[in-house]
């Protein structure tokens, strides 16, 4: 069996010695084992360009480190998510490589288990396995969270999560949970109710931080730009991307009066650039004084389910920082967002400048105003069907097939660039 180890320890850990074993153990039963600590590949953040889409379909042309690993990833047969806990959930160096297997999914959409999904790109995919280190501060919680997040990402990554561990248990069980080829996958969870933020004292300013990886121009600055005309009072706004200022943006967060985060859904959470910003939180964590923090989650899904296992671990993450939680404010579709006719977003407009007035005035987001920004939380099950069909017609990928074919991609849009063993 050809098995790949995805090591995302930021640092030298007891997870290395681990995975060392585990590799061995392996490798003695005939398994061809390649074991990559990724904080020895010089992988970039993924930018949301979507050239690998629309440009180089199937390729990462940003680093070719990401296409040497979604090689080898694609070519195997199982694959091990391995990660310390980092403030409740994977590192931001798995969370990054995870990002950029994007090149191996289709832009198209799908409809699975009654949801929009991309489209496979290749035939046959890893089976995936959740390998988890926990520290002193995790919780049963924190494991819980992030294995259905991971359950959601394989299904995104068109394969299934089919065992959630921590290295508390052994190297020879791992290896027996491993070469279960014919086990069942973990079961999908069931998808969480809408979070509820709780009242404030009414803040004096707004710290805004956008979390979209291609900066002041992606679609969760406007979400923001919205709900601060709303809030009305001073506001200031700090781009993520811009990852050498994390000092100044942490200088940011511990000043801040009220802080509000958006990013854009990425394999079911927040991009890397998000997690390098949260894992720097952690030296103020349980600070008295830290701020209360709302969150923005826009996802190119259309249905607002998809961000709710994100927003569950939102919540736990502004318990763990010691800030009062404002809520999530979930919209499907974001995408669209910049290149609508002002008229179209005239009404998520008004709702985020609402939402923005209620911040003003320390109360809880309005939770009428939340499920309307969101809907279709999911689309009801008699309209599976129809949207199964519609998915499948031409003017379902207009928006993608005329970007393919503006950059002469068109008749590559199928392509399968790391097929080695696949037919």
């Amino acid at each position: 069996m050809k098995i790949v180890i995805l090591n995302g320890s930021p640092t030298s850990s007891p997870m290395e010695d681990y995975l060392l074993k585990l590799q061995s153990q392996l490798e003695e039963q005939g398994d061809q084992v390649a074991n990559l600590t990724l904080r020895d590949w010089d992988l970039k953040y993924c930018t949301g360009c979507w050239g690998c889409w629309v440009k180089t379909p199937g390729l990462c042309q940003a680093d070719a480190a990401s296409q040497e690993m979604d090689r080898i990833i694609i070519n195997a047969d199982f694959v091990l998510w391995a990660s310390p806990l980092k403030m409740g959930y994977l590192s931001e160096r798995l969370k990054m490589a995870l990002d950029k297997h994007l090149p191996l999914i289709h832009p198209y959409m799908d409809v699975v288990h009654g949801e929009a999904h991309h489209l496979k790109r290749y035939h046959k995919y890893p089976r995936v396995g959740l390998l988890l280190e926990t520290i002193p501060l995790s919780d049963p919680e924190d494991v819980r969270l992030t294995t259905e997040i991971c359950t959601r990402t394989a299904l995104n990554f068109k394969t299934a999560l089919y065992f959630s561990l921590t290295t508390e248990v052994s190297v020879s069980s791992l290896v027996e949970k491993i070469h279960q080829t014919h086990a069942r996958p973990l079961p999908l969870p069931k998808t969480p109710a809408p979070t509820r933020g709780v009242s404030i004292p009414a803040p004096a300013s707004l710290t805004l931080f956008n979390g979209s990886p291609r900066g002041p121009r992606g679609n969760s600055p406007i979400f923001l730009e919205q709900v601060a005309k709303g809030f009305g009072g001073d506001s200031k706004m700090f781009n993520l991307v811009n990852v050498k200022s994390t000092d100044d943006h942490i200088t940011a967060f511990r000043e801040a009066r009220c802080v509000l985060l958006a990013f854009p859904l990425y394999t079911d959470s927040m991009p890397g650039i998000v997690k390098h910003f949260i894992d720097a939180l952690e030296p103020l964590a349980g600070r008295p004084d830290n701020p209360p923090i709302g969150f923005i989650v826009q996802s190119g899904f259309p249905e607002g389910l998809h961000s709710r296992f994100v927003e569950r671990y939102l919540e736990k993450l502004a318990a763990r920082v010691g800030s009062p939680y404002l809520g999530t404010i979930v919209k499907g579709n974001g995408e669209g967002v910049r290149v609508m006719p002002p008229e179209m977003n005239l009404s998520l407009f008004e709702g985020l400048q609402s939402l923005g007035r209620d911040l003003a005035q320390g109360k809880p987001f309005d939770e009428a105003v939340l499920r309307s920004i969101a809907k279709p939380e999911r689309f009801p099950g008699i309209l599976w069907p129809v949207f199964k069909l519609f998915v499948r017609l031409p003017v379902a990928h207009g928006y993608f097939d005329r970007m393919l074919r503006d950059n002469g991609a068109y008749d590559h849009r199928y392509r399968k660039p790391f097929v080695e063993d696949q037919a």
